[in-house]
């Protein structure tokens, strides 16, 4: 059983890889601000630290959620294309006046 890719957009791209950075950025300051940079990160430097985290954080999970509406989008586009093209042919219309012009109409 073959099955078609969703195609993605260039700007879906974009969001997917923007998304990426951010979450491998979120990491990468988790582990230090955790590790290495423990001692360092005192009162103010704390606080603006893990403040630009969770800010990094909460971008990427609105970006995460723009992702995902643009993959529902392209969902939708692709399964209108499908039925385009399967049920709108000519091929289609000719089959179901057939079927159509050999039932005989019911009498009420």
């Amino acid at each position: 059983m073959s099955r078609e890719r969703l195609l993605l957009t260039k700007p879906h791209r974009a969001v997917r890889w923007i998304a990426a950075i951010l979450l491998v950025t979120c990491l990468g300051m988790i582990v230090l601000g955790n590790t290495v940079w423990k001692d360092q990160l005192q009162g103010p430097r704390f606080a603006l630290f893990w403040s630009w985290c969770f800010v990094l954080a909460a971008v990427a999970i609105v970006t995460g959620l723009v992702d995902l509406m643009l993959l529902g989008r392209a969902y939708r586009r692709q399964r209108r294309e499908l039925f385009r093209r399967e049920f709108m042919s000519a091929e289609f219309h000719a089959q179901v006046r057939r079927a159509r012009s050999s039932k005989s109409p019911r009498e009420e």
